[in-house]
């Protein structure tokens, strides 16, 4: 049973990012409540969390409902990993641990080698990771809460995206390339091939979702 404010929004953020509770669906404080074995405070808290994050969504008279992914979405979260995710990456080389960089780097090199049989949840796991990591070791609290936020939006957008294996393995490529700039200590090149990997994300998208481009900080 879960007891805690936190955890139950914890519980509640998971389902809706690995899309359990997908977009647009309609979202019930009796039936979590029935489903997480807590009382009403607690979900509601979580819910009014969630909404602040964006999550979801509430309509007088209609209810609450997880937020779609939408072009606004999109363009707002790959906006603010140009602007925040290659300052940070560069400033992770002096604070990332090296072994750990070597381990995802062989992780993701053995990953890359299986060619047509990429399991695509293992490499968004490994995608999730370093994200995680990055965003871990950055000393302003500001930012890293901030790119965090940003990164579990990104990963509901993911969830939507139908790349093929081509499309997987060269971002997977863009990772290793980044890691080994980032093992060499070379901050400005790591920066740059940060900036470039997010565009190439962002353009991989909205070919994916079929958006029409737009120039974003560039």
């Amino acid at each position: 049973m879960i007891i805690k404010s936190r955890s139950a929004y914890e519980y509640i953020k998971e389902m809706i990012l690995s899309g359990e509770l997908p977009p647009k669906i309609d979202i019930s404080e009796k039936r979590l409540q029935e489903k997480l074995g807590i009382s009403r405070t607690p979900i509601h808290e979580a819910l009014k969390r969630l909404q602040d994050e964006k999550f979801i969504e509430t309509y007088s008279r209609k209810g609450t409902f997880v937020t779609d992914v939408t072009i606004e979405m999109v363009r707002d979260i790959y906006e603010t990993r140009l602007l925040i995710e290659p300052f940070i990456t560069r400033n992770a080389v002096d604070t990332v641990s090296r072994e750990w960089m070597e381990d995802l780097r062989q992780r993701l090199v053995e990953e890359h080698s299986l060619q047509d049989k990429t399991d695509i949840h293992a490499v968004m796991a490994l995608d999730t990771e370093l994200h995680t990591m990055i965003a871990s070791c950055c000393s302003n609290s500001f930012l890293r809460e901030s790119l965090t936020l940003v990164y579990e939006h990104d990963r509901r957008i993911r969830l939507k995206t139908d790349r093929n294996p081509a499309q997987v393995r060269f971002s997977q490529g863009e990772h290793v390339v980044i890691l080994d700039a980032m093992l060499a200590g070379n901050k400005e090149e790591t920066e740059q091939l940060s900036r470039e990997h997010v565009i190439h994300s962002r353009d991989l998208t909205y070919e994916s979702l079929g958006f029409v481009k737009t120039d974003l900080c560039e």
